[in-house]
């Protein structure tokens, strides 16, 4: 993602930032789309099952990908696949990033390496409102988006390395940060 959206591919910090905001608009417009799958899944399962168990069948899900995450050797359903690189020798640089963020924000069109992911999507059908439900997913694509931040300063394709590496670790801090907050949030939206 680094590699696809910055400032050296953009061509200069401004059009870097919008695409960044187009990137944010398509993981905002993955994640409804996730969600609008997952409410229909419940849905269809709280005809077999009450809510309440439902809800701690998700529980037990993500703390499944939880300890995945501490290295207990558990299976865990993966796709490792990124998105697809040769988009970004075929289309435009902000349709790439509209791209990019709609699979991220699908989340299981992609790799993903921590269980956070699968804890926000599992917790967003459980929410109380639509409102609640809207801010989480406005969060998780910030986070999303958040990770672009580690190659801001990149001026070419050489760098980007350099400044993620230099910055990479805070900015997957901070990323990961704001999915823990919007777990929490959901926490007490549901509470």
């Amino acid at each position: 993602m680094g590699l696809t959206i910055n400032p050296a591919v953009s061509g200069g910090r401004r059009r870097w930032l919008g695409h960044s905001a187009v990137f944010f608009g398509g993981a905002f417009f993955g994640g409804l789309l996730t969600l609008a799958g997952l409410l229909a899944v419940v849905g269809l399962a709280g005809h077999a099952a009450p809510v309440r168990v439902l809800s701690m069948v998700a529980a037990a899900a993500i703390a499944w990908a939880v300890l995945h995450d501490v290295g207990l050797p558990l299976p865990l359903p993966y796709r490792n696949r990124q998105v697809p690189e040769w988009l970004r020798e075929v289309m435009p640089q902000s349709v790439v990033a509209a791209i990019f963020g709609g699979m991220l924000g699908i989340g299981f069109l992609t790799l993903f390496t921590y269980s956070t992911q699968l804890a926000v999507f599992l917790a967003l059908p459980f929410l109380g409102s639509a409102a609640a439900m809207l801010g989480v997913v406005a969060i998780f694509a910030f986070g999303k988006t958040l990770v672009l931040a580690g190659v801001a300063r990149a001026r070419s394709l050489d760098e980007v390395p350099v400044y993620w590496n230099a910055t990479g670790v805070l900015v997957l801090r901070v990323a990961t940060a704001a999915v823990s907050l919007t777990l929490a949030w959901s926490l007490l939206q549901a509470g």
